[in-house]
């Protein structure tokens, strides 16, 4: 058995790691501290995307970034700004100062560097385009992008200030060229990122919504959907059929695919719709979102519908995830379950396998705190709702045995 469940975690492991590898994106860093003209941020290559999160903290605020470049090298500059409340109009200008670049007037609190030139590059204008970051779960407004041939070698020096002299936050992105790496603990750092400048996480009003929130969700995932299908469809209760489970699995095994499907994607439903309503419309997150999440799952495996015996919660996990991650998620669980169906027949060891491999998966990603405890929460319920299938041992379905011993 120990030989079987380590070649599972071992394939595991590997698929989400090749899964996992086109997101290896840009290299994220936090502004820790002002960076002004006499310690600008120094970038050490601007061809390699790099993203630098920082804030303009005062009307006079102007945040300088350096790097060695090359003549005729094609570097990309661009500005993306977080959707934060308050942030829907916030614009800053960046300009490239160096060698070789052609005269331009800048303001006068921009300190430029002796015998260098500028180039301007200020936001179009018009409605921004957005993009979402799905496992950081992020919004962004696109405000500016050029591609800059350099004209000569030497230091150039980025300047980035708001012409109103608006204060805010923005990332600075230098480079296109992906690499892994950037700050190891940028996850952690992202939920006190996220607000407006000048305020406070928490409050009265964002407790109170993630309250109902979770609530809603408990209900939602409370609700017996395969019990109900089964007595609409079957005229029969599916606990006193098959395995006596209340959950999807079970009605389709009792009333085939005309009862399972309809079951499936309303548990998956009742899972995604309060989780991505409650993070994307009503902005819940922190800790909230983690409740908020986890609460479909505990409402179906303890229903109160159901005298809080319910099912094994695995389509409405799949619910969560799709819902917390806009469907991005539930892509790589939905793979590595069907995988571990396949290749072994103890469904509990399917899942809880499943759900193993989509940890690195969710590391892979860069997945903030928070989401790690979603996962971490997931994981013990499923656990339990699982736990006299994990007595079984792990057993190969013919077609593995029967290629494990071909390859001796």
């Amino acid at each position: 058995m120990r030989r079987h469940f380590l070649l599972c975690a071992s394939l595991s492991l590997i698929l989400t790691i090749v899964m996992a590898a086109p997101a290896l994106a840009h290299r994220p860093y936090f502004e820790e501290e002002d960076i002004g003209p006499d310690e600008p941020w120094q970038v050490d290559d601007p061809t390699i995307s790099t993203a630098i999160y920082a804030t303009l903290e005062s009307a006079t605020d102007v945040d300088y970034f350096t790097f060695e470049g090359q003549a005729g090298q094609v570097i990309l500059l661009a500005l993306t700004i977080p959707q934060i409340e308050g942030q829907d109009d916030f614009a800053p200008t960046l300009a490239l100062m160096g060698p070789g670049l052609p005269k331009a007037d800048l303001p006068g609190h921009v300190i430029r560097p002796e015998d260098t030139g500028a180039l301007e590059i200020a936001p179009p204008p018009g409605p921004a385009p957005t993009f979402f970051e799905p496992f950081s779960r992020t919004s962004y407004w696109d405000r500016q992008e050029e591609r800059v041939t350099l004209p000569a070698d030497g230091r150039y020096v980025v300047a980035v200030w708001h012409p109103e002299g608006q204060v805010g936050r923005y990332v600075f992105v230098v480079g296109d060229k992906e690499r892994p790496g950037g700050d190891p603990v940028f996850p952690l750092k992202m939920r006190d990122y996220w607000t407006p400048v000048g305020s406070s996480t928490g409050g009265t009003v964002a407790a109170a919504t993630a309250l109902f929130w979770t609530v809603l969700g408990f209900l939602s995932g409370a609700m017996p959907f395969s019990v109900w299908l089964g007595r609409l469809l079957l005229r029969t209760d599916i606990r006193r059929c098959g395995d006596g489970d209340p959950g999807v699995v079970n009605a389709w095994r009792v009333g085939g695919w005309r009862v399972g499907l309809p079951a499936l994607l309303l548990d998956c439903l009742k899972g995604a719709v309060p989780v991505g309503l409650a993070h994307f419309q009503f902005g819940v997150s922190g800790w909230g979102l983690v409740a908020v999440t986890l609460a479909p799952v505990l409402g179906h495996a303890f229903s109160p519908f159901l005298r809080f015996r319910g099912g094994k919660a695995v389509a409405v996990t799949l619910g969560i995830w799709t819902g917390l991650t806009f469907g991005e998620g539930q892509i790589p669980l939905v793979i590595l379950l069907g995988i571990f169906f396949l290749i072994q027949s103890v469904d509990a060891w399917a899942v809880i396998l499943g759900m193993l491999g989509f940890l690195p998966y969710l590391l892979l990603q860069q997945a903030d705190a928070f989401t790690l405890a979603i996962w971490g929460g997931n994981m013990l319920i499923l656990l339990w709702k699982h736990r006299r299938g994990l007595r079984e041992p792990i057993r190969p379905r013919p077609w593995v045995l029967n290629l494990v011993r071909r390859g001796r």
